[in-house]
Parts: structure tokens; C-alpha cells; sequence
């Protein structure tokens, strides 16, 4: 056994630890969330644990956020461009007019990703305030079934 695999984890560990279903772990790979990092000389995909903080990011937005598959393939798209920019910025032998343009192109992803974000906010608040609405109603509504 390679120290790869030695190290990586099992879709049944990793199944496990996350509390998710080897099912759903083979749906991320087949939508391109993540990949393995290995396989076993028997073919058994193993990931490693950059992967298992990737899957845990993904869960936090998923489930505690509400933010569906197709935005976390954006914002990890996003995410991937800013590390591209980064590096660009940061390369030997760029022009300054290079690095200006790859910190421009930076605060453009920026600031496409919080739009994104301020929109899903703003649909958030507008239904709770709905909801909340419906709900003063009905305990006015309930406040003068008994008084009658």
C-alpha cells in the first residue's frame, strides 16, 4: 500500500464520517464537486483530506445554507478563478499593467460572488418576512376568535 492510500480515506470511511451516502459521495463526483485523489490497486477510490474539507464546505453550504449544487459549482468555479488570479498576480516577471488587470479581474469575481450572495440573502428575508407576516395575522386573527 502507497502512502497515498495509506492516508486517503474510503467512500465507505469518508460515507461515515460525514454522515452522507456512498450514493451521494459517487453524485458529486459525477457532477464534478469533487474527485478522488487515488485508487486502490483493486480500483477502490480513495480521497484524501483536502478533498474531505472540500466535501465538508460543500455540506456547510448545502445544508445549512440552502445554496443548491449548481451555485456551489459556481462559487467553487469562483474559487478556483481567484486561486488562477492569484498565481497570475503573483508570477515572476509580470508587468505591472498584468497585475492590475488580474486584481481588477479578482474584485470582478469578488463582487459577482457577493451579488450572488445578496440576492439569495434578499429571497431569504423577503419569504421569512412573509411567514412572519402570515403568522402576526393569524394570532390577531386567533386574539379576536377570543374575544367573541
Amino acid at each position: 500500500m502507497t502512502d497515498n492510500e495509506m492516508n486517503a480515506l474510503t467512500v465507505d470511511a469518508v460515507s461515515r464520517q460525514l454522515g452522507i451516502t456512498p450514493r451521494t459521495l459517487r453524485y458529486y463526483e459525477e457532477v464534478g464537486l469533487i474527485s478522488p485523489t487515488s485508487r486502490t490497486s483493486g480500483g477502490h477510490r480513495l480521497y484524501d483530506q483536502n478533498t474531505m474539507d472540500l466535501l465538508k464546505q460543500i455540506l456547510r453550504l448545502k445544508d445549512h445554507l440552502g445554496i443548491s449544487l449548481q451555485e456551489i459549482q459556481e462559487i467553487m468555479a469562483a474559487e478556483e478563478s481567484l486561486k488562477e488570479l492569484r498565481r497570475t498576480f503573483h508570477e515572476n516577471g509580470q508587468s505591472p499593467d498584468t497585475q492590475k488587470l488580474a486584481v481588477e479581474r479578482y474584485i470582478d469575481v469578488l463582487r459577482n460572488l457577493i451579488g450572488k450572495m445578496n440576492t439569495k440573502i434578499e429571497n431569504v428575508v423577503m419569504m421569512r418576512d412573509m411567514y412572519q407576516e402570515r403568522m402576526e395575522r393569524s394570532i390577531r386573527f386567533l386574539d379576536e376568535m377570543e374575544k367573541k
